[in-house]
């Protein structure tokens, strides 16, 4: 997840039960359920203690936030859990000793399906052939002159940062984005900054009941860095994070073949943005990928076919205006609608395949594309207009809530451009604004508190 300059700062029912492959998980990890819950052990405290954002290795711009490894273990957790859809989860962490090793162990509350898969994803995740491989990567990196951090930048230096805190269980996609800012890192919250605000927003509009289930994110460089201005700094992610060789770790197929597995099938991912497109690219075996560009492949030689979507950051239609604003921080980026429309399209994708798997990727897509682009009805007319009316980059174009674009959009026939400001005559707006509890799930933040 990168984040423009002005910005700093479920799987259909009968799918959620979740199979993790032996060959995936790797070796079996010894739980338990019982009355007093579901009870695991995550992995060596130092293992973890390695691989959690951490007081003994963070920058000391950041360790005051994490100095207590049980309390971050629990905190996180807890974080999946609620976005997996666990109501009031309860999270216990304590430190054993078994054969001369302090371990960490998990103890969930309540015991339900979801929380049950944790003890088996749970460690995976952490286990030396997932984010063991992250850390490989980032202390190749560190030992290679001029890679770690080489334009430092005053109180933000780089990180590592795993995805936490997202679905692990009944997620419906993944995201495979460039790198996670530094806000998600400092406000201990991997959605918490306008990339993931806004996507989520959209998600909503596009038809997602839950837009969170579809926000479980791997990066090309798990690495916490500035929002802006930083992608041509950081390492390259197939040399260090998808390589099996001494200059990196393999990070990135095997961590997205373990969130995408469930049931010997694959859930579909989204390629974001031209930096995690050309590390995509290089993946699959293929010279470039180009927005809305979509196939299936397998992220190893066992695993499922995945499908798989490309699209523009989510960030795009926060740098564009409307045709003809003149306003200077527009620039020569006036493509707004365009860009809106086809992040539409991606999100129609994802939520077609994520409901019914085994579909034509290029098909849906193709569905997709006659719904929000070549033939829009007026209800997805409405819903692209007070979407641009909430992310355009002049602020004076910009509305300040959904009830206020959505008159705009109502009183102009559904024409984001029809002016440069968010002024609309009050008689001609069409239809009562939907009360809140009608709306599409997240249109009730505009995202500006990250602007």
């Amino acid at each position: 997840m990168t984040t423009p300059p002005h910005i700093i700062g479920l799987r259909s029912p009968a799918a959620l039960c979740i199979l993790v492959m032996t060959a995936v998980l790797g070796s079996p990890q010894a739980h338990a359920t019982t009355t007093e819950g579901v009870v695991y052990t995550l992995g060596s405290e130092s293992t973890l203690r390695n691989l959690y954002p951490d007081a003994s290795w963070l920058p000391s711009a950041y360790a005051d936030s994490y100095t207590n490894l049980a309390e971050t273990i629990e905190h996180y957790t807890e974080q999946s859990l609620r976005r997996d859809g666990v109501e009031a989860p309860r999270v216990d962490v304590r430190f054993i000793e078994e054969n001369e090793t302090r371990n960490v162990e998990v103890t969930i509350h309540p015991d339900n399906e979801i929380t049950r898969r944790y003890a088996d994803i749970h460690p995976a995740f952490f286990d030396s052939d997932h984010a063991g491989q992250a850390r490989a990567g980032v202390s190749a990196c560190k030992a290679t002159k001029g890679c770690w951090d080489p334009k430092p930048r005053a109180d933000q230096p780089w990180a590592m940062f795993l995805p936490l805190g997202l679905p692990l269980a009944t997620q419906q996609t993944v995201l495979f984005l460039d790198y996670p800012p530094i806000p998600a890192l400092t406000g201990r919250d991997y959605l918490n900054n306008y990339t993931m605000c806004r996507w989520g927003r959209l998600m909503g509009a596009a038809g997602a009941a839950t837009p969170t289930a579809f926000e479980t994110i791997v990066d090309a460089r798990p690495i916490a860095a500035p929002g802006s201005g930083e992608s041509q700094y950081l390492p390259d992610p197939i040399t260090h994070f998808n390589t099996d060789t001494a200059a990196g770790g393999d990070y990135l197929a095997p961590m997205l073949q373990l969130l995408t597995e469930s049931d010997g099938t694959s859930r579909p991912i989204a390629v974001f943005g031209s930096d995690a497109r050309d590390a995509w690219a290089n993946m699959v075996g293929r010279k470039s990928v180009d927005v809305l560009d979509a196939g299936t492949t397998h992220l190893a030689k066992s695993a499922p076919a995945t499908p798989w979507i490309a699209t523009n950051h989510p960030d795009v239609t926060s740098y564009n205006c409307c045709p003809g604003d003149p306003a200077s921080r527009c620039g020569n980026s006036h493509n707004l609608i365009g860009d809106e429309k086809k992040d539409f399209v991606a999100a129609c994708w994802l939520i077609t395949m994520s409901e019914t798997p085994g579909q034509s990727p290029e098909t849906v897509r193709q569905q997709c594309e006659k719904r929000w682009m070549s033939a829009p009805n007026a209800q997805a007319q409405q819903a692209l207009c007070v979407q641009a009316k909430l992310d355009n980059n002049n602020p004076a174009a910009t509305c300040s809530s959904y009830t206020e674009a959505w008159k705009y959009c109502a009183a102009h026939g559904a024409n984001a451009c029809a002016s440069h400001d968010c002024q609309y005559d009050a008689d001609k707006v069409s239809g009562p604004v939907a009360v809140p509890s009608e709306r599409p799930a997240g249109w009730g933040r505009t995202c500006n508190s990250y602007r």
